[in-house]
């Protein structure tokens, strides 16, 4: 078991969400950067002051790419039992809580904060990052309906706070463009985790490589030549 699994005690939602953190990804930039996997503390001081939460945590679960089944199973479970069949119910939109899809989110952060005078407080970040391109209404529907969907896991963990906090080189949220009227509707429409946040995400200017005709026209069947394009960061 790795440091970071032993450094949570066994009964905490960090301890239990460290035990299905299975993506190569993570454990490989762990060994080659030979650093333990954190949030730097400027950063982390950002995103919670715009989740308006005043704590000043010693230690943050972190993830990347964290499958949304994943968090359910974590959430859901008093014990982390193998091999036991656990009922499996869909919500009053049909949707099933786990999915089987990869559905995932991006990067999780997850601390608990313990006041002196009062219960303490599980801080639960979940973070969705677009770079380049537009952020897609479809996948965010889809998303949201499995966090909904998971409401009896979050019924249970009453001391855990989620929050979903977007990253985008320009704020979605306020934008009254035609292009990102569908996904801001998406995102009016949910309130399960309190107001939604954005925090910037800088994106340097890169190419990617288009494959096209004889005239620069991308075309993905027949090409004949290919092209360096200049993405553009997300649009909101």
């Amino acid at each position: 078991m790795t440091e970071e699994k032993m450094s949570f005690s066994a009964d905490s939602l960090e301890y239990k969400l460290g035990r299905f953190n299975a993506k190569e990804r993570f454990a490989l930039i762990q060994r080659v950067l030979g650093v333990e996997f954190v949030p730097h503390a400027g950063f982390l001081s950002e995103v919670l002051a715009k989740c308006g939460i005043n704590a000043k945590p010693e230690r943050v679960f972190c993830a990347m790419d964290f499958h949304l089944d994943w968090l359910y199973a974590a959430l859901i479970s008093n014990e982390l039992r193998q091999d036991e069949p656990l009922r499996l119910l869909a919500d009053e939109a049909g949707v099933l809580p786990v999915t089987g899809r990869q559905q995932d989110a991006d990067f999780v952060m997850c601390f608990t904060e313990r006041p002196a005078t009062a219960p303490a407080i599980t801080h639960l970040l979940l973070v969705e990052a677009k770079g380049v391109g537009s952020w897609d209404a479809k996948q965010m529907r889809s998303k949201l309906a499995q966090y909904r969907a998971m409401k009896p896991a979050f019924d249970r963990n009453p001391n855990v706070r989620p929050r979903l906090v977007l990253m985008s080189p320009q704020n979605p949220i306020p934008s009254t463009t035609r292009q990102s009227a569908a996904f801001r509707n998406v995102i009016d429409s949910f309130n399960e985790f309190g107001e939604v946040v954005w925090v910037e995400l800088p994106v340097d200017n890169t190419f990617s490589v288009v494959r096209c005709n004889a005239e620069g026209a991308p075309d993905g069947k027949t090409p004949t030549h290919w092209k360096l394009s200049l993405r553009q960061p997300a649009l909101s």
